[in-house]
């Protein structure tokens, strides 16, 4: 576990740039476990996922993808974690959100402890599910059949977006190159137990025009001044639409935050600046009728504000008497004490994008310790993902039982 989560920590992997780390990895991977094949799944850019297999000759074919072998039956499952990180790590480019200026520690053990930076999302649960793969593969070798499972760390799994468009992800690659899988599974952490619906989740952006000039032609301050009502009024309507759309029969809740607030130039501010932009960030129990929460925030706010959606995973959640809901909940619980009810979670949605394309999704993994000094450096117990690397190696197989 420890070669592991070096492994995946040791190497830089932003959203967009996690080529290096997918090639590092899968040079380290295939040689430690030749049994399986080790592919870099090459993206736009310096995008790159990882995608595991264990095929018979039956199965192989080459395309052009480092590794290349893939097997044209659909897997039993695939199991899904991530290459990206939510920050950057390099200080430069995260300083607007994290207010710091300093180098995050590197991956360090202490004991049963393991900390490094980029661990909580996802490089932990990503290396429990490496590890779980594998027994699972070595599992099924031994007893003479071949593993049909699919281990994929993605690139871009984590939200962004540069609103000209979604550029494409690990999972929408693998998703438009490869049979669906009977089922997927979500190696990330999340509340205890398993969860199996997940909100929708969308980024609104709303805008405020006017004219720029010389602050001395606008000694009230010009569209800027405006700012402070604009967050008030988006403030309100956040709370007002997220009030009364949690549902405690569902796992899945209501959220609304604001995310970024743009205008002007720090290098000219004695002009006043023509557009004002606000970020938010919204999730609401699934599935969503797109367009519905920016025609909503567009009428709180009238009609010389402009508000944009833009949907990141929309889809229903999966039967409570789904196969891999029983069987990850077995998994889970053969470690784990069984979890009280879930409700009201407003987390992540990597899961949301295989349930839209119709595939029963679970979703499970460790949680950080938390209480750490620097937020940006997570601390799991080495014990705890040895555990967790069993539930993976458990669901994995019996997944895959005909």
């Amino acid at each position: 576990m420890l070669a592991v989560l070096s492994e995946l920590a040791g190497t830089a992997s932003p959203h967009g740039g996690e080529r290096a780390l997918a090639e590092s990895f899968v040079r380290f991977a295939s040689d430690r476990w030749p049994l399986i094949d080790w592919q870099v799944r090459r993206l736009d850019g310096d995008a790159a996922s990882v995608l595991a297999t264990v095929l018979g000759e039956a199965d192989r074919r080459v395309d052009d993808h480092v590794g290349g072998a893939v097997s044209p039956r659909p897997a039993d499952v695939v199991l899904y974690s991530h290459l990206d990180t939510s920050l950057t790590g390099d200080p430069a480019v995260d300083a607007a959100i994290t207010g710091r200026a300093d180098t995050p520690a590197p991956f360090a053990v202490s004991g049963d402890t393991v900390c490094g930076f980029g661990l909580g999302v996802a490089k932990a649960p990503a290396a429990a599910a490496v590890v779980g793969f594998v027994r699972a593969a070595e599992r099924a070798h031994a007893s003479g059949s071949a593993l049909n499972a699919h281990l994929l760390l993605a690139a871009r799994g984590t939200h962004r977006t540069s609103w000209d468009g979604h550029a494409s992800t690990g999972v929408s690659e693998y998703l438009g190159t490869f049979p669906p899988p009977r089922a997927a599974v979500v190696a990330k952490g999340g509340p205890p137990g398993v969860l199996r619906q997940e909100p929708a989740a969308l980024y609104l952006r709303v805008r405020l025009s006017g004219a720029w000039g010389p602050l001395m032609l606008y000694p009230n301050g010009g569209l800027l001044a405006r700012a402070g009502d604009l967050l008030t009024a988006v403030s309100a309507w956040g709370a007002s639409y997220t009030a009364h759309r949690d549902d405690p029969t569902r796992q899945d809740g209501a959220s609304f935050g604001l995310g970024a607030l743009r205008a002007g130039s720090p290098e000219k501010s004695d002009l006043a600046p023509a557009g004002l932009e606000l970020y938010c960030y919204l999730v609401l129990p699934g599935p969503v009728v797109p367009g519905e929460a920016a025609a909503s925030l567009r009428a709180a706010l009238g009609d010389e504000v402009s508000v944009d959606e833009m949907i990141l995973g929309n889809g229903p959640g999966t039967p409570g008497d789904a196969p891999i809901i029983r069987v990850a909940t077995d998994a889970y619980t053969s470690e784990f004490p069984a979890a009280p009810p879930l409700t009201g979670w407003t987390g992540s949605t990597d899961g949301v994008v295989f349930r839209a394309a119709g595939i029963p999704t679970a979703r499970l993994g460790p949680r950080p310790l938390g209480g750490g000094a620097d937020p940006r450096v997570d601390t799991f117990s080495g014990a705890e993902l040895a555990r967790w690397a069993r539930v993976y190696e458990r669901l994995i197989s019996d997944s895959c039982i005909s």
